[in-house]
């Protein structure tokens, strides 16, 4: 009795057991499972993360680089496993120049100090190229809101600093170049002003000798006869005082240098027109008047006033178009 007792308690803790077993084998099974999920979803973030086009890193809270990306061979040179056990990255790719900022902007982002979470620096690669790098950084956190450090994501703006500064560099040339066409703007407005004055100063030194001779030719008869003497001395010498003639060649040359192609355009659209013609549209285009332009050519203002009328003829200009006008727009 005592034995088939004895019997009965063993098979109840043989069950128990079974039972026990088989609900550790579910649970190993289901630990299994989970381990490959997890397994198979960190093997495939970590297969987005190695083919990103951008240098991915992630630093712990002390500065340690957890991960980096395998692109950073083709932005610096180097391999992931050598930037992760090198000593420093900062020592070991930044330029010397921006290094200081460079740390110091990794300090301020390991302890979430920053403004503004980006930095333009400067790499020297394996071969000692030098390249311009932007990198962007923001914290990293678990699910219960753990910090677990920084990620980083670095690019290279080599290409766009190139092209920003031939933008500059187009830029400087443009003003440079509107620089240098008023420069030369305010040397023809100079040299037109002094082809104007000397065209008035002679304008004026015909129009005196002109004068001076029909005066003197009007009292020439009412004057006594030594004073007649005298004056017929003095018109003698201003006769023979040359009436200073233009030369019109030198005039149409520095016409051509401060309005280039002017005359060529005129004769093109108006090809009837007299030598007369186009020196009193070189005169206009200069800006003479009429009395100017009669001193010049020993004509009177009245006989300037009607070559410009004809002038108007040729040139088939209505009624409210002004000559000056229409030459300057030629």
């Amino acid at each position: 009795m005592a034995a088939s007792s004895k019997m009965e308690e063993i098979d109840d803790q043989l069950r128990e057991l079974e039972s026990q077993l088989s609900d550790l084998k579910f649970k190993l099974e289901e630990t299994r499972e989970l381990h490959r999920e997890e397994h198979e979803k960190r093997e495939f973030f970590q297969l987005v993360a190695d083919f990103t086009f951008g240098w991915e890193l992630w630093f712990d809270p002390s500065g340690k680089i957890n991960y980096c990306s395998p692109s950073c061979l083709d932005l610096t040179g180097f391999t992931a496993n050598q930037v992760m056990t090198a000593s420093s990255v900062s020592e070991l790719l930044v330029f010397n120049p921006d290094r200081e900022r460079f740390d110091e902007f990794l300090t301020n982002s390991l302890n979430q100090l920053l403004v503004n979470p980006s930095l333009e620096f400067r790499i020297l690669t394996r071969t000692r190229q030098l390249r311009w790098c932007s990198v962007n950084v923001r914290g990293v956190y678990n699910r219960q809101g753990r910090y677990l450090g920084i990620r980083a994501s670095v690019h290279d703006i080599t290409k766009l600093k190139q092209a920003l500064g031939h933008i500059n560099d187009l830029s400087a040339g443009k003003q440079l170049e509107n620089r240098n066409r008023q420069r030369l703007r305010s040397e023809l407005e100079i040299k037109e002003r002094e082809l104007v004055a000397f065209l008035l100063q002679l304008s004026r030194k015909n129009e005196l000798i002109a004068r001076i001779t029909q005066e003197l030719r009007s009292i020439e008869g009412a004057s006594a006869k030594n004073s007649r003497e005298k004056i017929e001395k003095l018109l003698q010498l201003l006769e023979k005082t040359p009436v200073a003639n233009v030369d019109w060649e030198m005039v149409e040359l520095q016409l051509e240098k401060l309005h280039p192609g002017f005359m060529g355009r005129l004769l093109l659209k108006h090809s009837k027109l007299t030598q007369k013609d186009r020196k009193l549209c070189a005169c206009l285009r200069l800006g003479l008047t009429s009395k100017e332009i009669a001193g010049l050519n020993n004509l009177t203002p009245q006989s300037v006033e009607i070559a410009r009328v004809r002038l108007r003829k040729k040139l088939k200009l209505r009624h409210e178009i002004r000559l000056t006008n229409y030459l300057s727009q030629v």
